[in-house]
């Protein structure tokens, strides 16, 4: 049995995860988690002994992760942008990836006093929650199908102490906002993996990740952006900002969705590792 001290515990664990590409990380991320110690914490206090229901706690955890179960979903918490973020099985576990898009939408709408903006599927409120932190006069809407999800993005909210600045509603696409009102910008993480690439997403992803919020509708991976394109009406102010999260191979087919229905300025951002990542348009 492994030392109980936190070294000991982390070197039993990695080897209990050595078929995992980053054992040694994820060992000490789960023993950080379930402990409440930082680096500084663990560095300092590495050969002192463990409580035993820390270590009784930790090996629960480690169980969750040997059945490949995200350390996000074990630990309940996953870090984006600026913040942690509440997360459960009902919602995607945030992705740097898409700290490109809030980026993106940020730097495109800081010059205009107080902007309005909708998040449709919201999921954990990442990314409208990011958008607020760095435009401290604008306000949100943010919509998900799930009402699950919805309540993961309200204590995300109140746990950033946004919720007054966050319109949380369940919706299908657009169906919950009145005809007429306008943002200016609509942004979009939505499900666009297709239903025939199932097989080839990790098992962490296929196992225990929403499919509502992975998967595009039936065989056609750009579903759900040909959704909202066809429901934008009135929704966008002149010269609105339109934004959307896509997946491998799908920027251009996304972009050329945005000149077909008359946007203009379209750009094709890549995300850090060089993908191309977030598609924007003006309306």
């Amino acid at each position: 049995m492994p030392q109980l001290t936190p070294a000991g515990l982390i070197t039993g664990a990695a080897a209990r995860l050595a078929a995992f590409p980053n054992a040694q990380l994820d060992a000490e991320m789960l023993f950080r988690g379930v402990s409440g110690f930082d680096r500084t914490t663990l560095l300092t206090r590495a050969d002192e002994p463990v409580e035993p229901a820390v270590a009784e706690k930790y090996q629960a955890a480690l169980a969750r992760r040997e059945r490949h179960e995200p350390i996000q979903y074990i630990l309940g918490v996953a870090a984006f942008w600026r913040d942690e973020f509440i997360v459960t099985p009902a919602v995607l576990i945030p992705r740097p990836d898409t700290e490109t898009l809030v980026e993106a939408v940020a730097l495109r709408l800081r010059p205009l006093q107080a902007p309005r903006l909708l998040d449709i599927g919201t999921g954990s409120g990442c990314i409208a929650l990011s958008l607020l932190r760095e435009l401290k006069d604008a306000r949100a809407v943010a919509v998900d199908v799930s009402d699950h999800a919805l309540d993961v993005a309200r204590r995300n909210a109140a746990r950033l102490g946004l919720d007054a600045r966050i319109d949380l509603r369940r919706s299908r696409w657009l169906d919950a906002i009145a005809r007429g009102d306008a943002f200016d910008a609509i942004v979009s993480n939505p499900p666009y993996v297709a239903r025939s690439d199932e097989p080839s997403l990790p098992e962490e992803v296929r196992a225990h990740e929403p499919a509502l919020a992975l998967f595009a509708d039936a065989a056609d991976d750009l579903s759900s952006y040909r959704a909202i394109i066809g429901e934008l009406d009135d929704h966008l102010e002149a010269s609105g900002l339109l934004a959307f999260e896509v997946g491998a191979g799908q920027a251009e087919r996304v972009a050329s969705l945005l000149t077909e229905a008359g946007f203009h300025s379209v750009e094709v951002l890549d995300d850090l590792a060089h993908m191309p990542r977030v598609v924007l348009g003006r309306r």
